[in-house]
């Protein structure tokens, strides 16, 4: 029986491992170099016989197809190197839990307040919006935050979640990728996209994101023609509630 056999008859009858064990620690190096074939004897209690390998073939046939399906998909994960791909870091401040309380005044008497990501900004004093931000405790993701956007008035402009943090410097020809989840109860409408940092702030890019009542993935990819400076804008248009969730930017490898 060879070293693998030995394994698989141990992964396959469990209740003989220590049979298979204890048949290894007995083997002993002769004087030229041949494993002995005796085995050591193992003491057995009355209730807990020890049982030879051979009666495997007492093990219900059900049960036994178990274990060989079971054993074989062990050896042979264990000799498949795994290699694991690391998603590269965002290049924006982590969309966490970690955050913090913010109000600030908008055009026209208006105001927006609420809850933010450290990191992330509202940037719509310039507009007339009144709106809330909200901690969510149902991210889709645990290690990613969430945040509720209810957008109670657009009297004019529209509301922007953006991060003036992190990179802004994009490069031309390099694919980036904007991911994380999106939902919204009433189906209210969000659009993302890279725009300039420079007047007149128009956007390289830009695209409306499908929303539904669940948690949905997105990915938002632009390739700059050019190298340019660049905020990632989340544009909110109209009343009505969006959530969002584990917001990350990354170039596309």
């Amino acid at each position: 029986m060879g070293r693998r056999d030995e394994l698989f008859f141990g992964i396959v009858n469990p209740d003989r491992v220590l049979v298979f064990l204890t048949a290894r620690a007995g083997r002993k190096k002769t004087g030229n170099g041949a494993a002995s074939r005796r085995m050591k004897t193992v003491k057995s209690t009355p209730s807990q016989p020890v049982k030879s390998m051979k009666t495997i073939r007492s093990v219900p046939s059900p049960l036994r197809s178990f274990h060989f399906v079971f054993a074989a998909a062990f050896l042979l994960a264990a000799q498949i190197p795994r290699v694991v791909a690391d998603q590269p870091p965002s290049l924006l401040p982590a969309f966490g839990n970690t955050g913090e309380k913010f109000s600030s005044r908008a055009k026209d008497g208006h105001a927006v307040h609420g809850w933010l990501p450290v990191g992330w900004t509202n940037n719509s004093s310039w507009a007339a919006v009144n709106a809330t931000y909200s901690k969510l405790d149902d991210s889709p993701d645990k290690e990613a935050g969430a945040v509720r956007v209810k957008i109670d008035d657009v009297d004019e402009g529209h509301l922007q979640l953006t991060s003036f943090l992190g990179n802004r410097e994009y490069k031309k020809g390099v694919k980036y990728v904007v991911a994380g989840w999106v939902r919204s109860p009433d189906h209210t409408a969000v659009t993302v996209g890279d725009r300039e940092v420079e007047e007149p702030h128009a956007f390289y890019d830009q695209m409306d994101l499908p929303t539904t009542s669940e948690w949905k993935r997105f990915e938002f990819e632009f390739t700059p023609e050019m190298d340019c400076g660049a905020w990632i804008m989340f544009v909110f248009n109209q009343p009505g509630t969006v959530d969002l969730a584990g917001i990350t930017v990354h170039e596309k490898r």
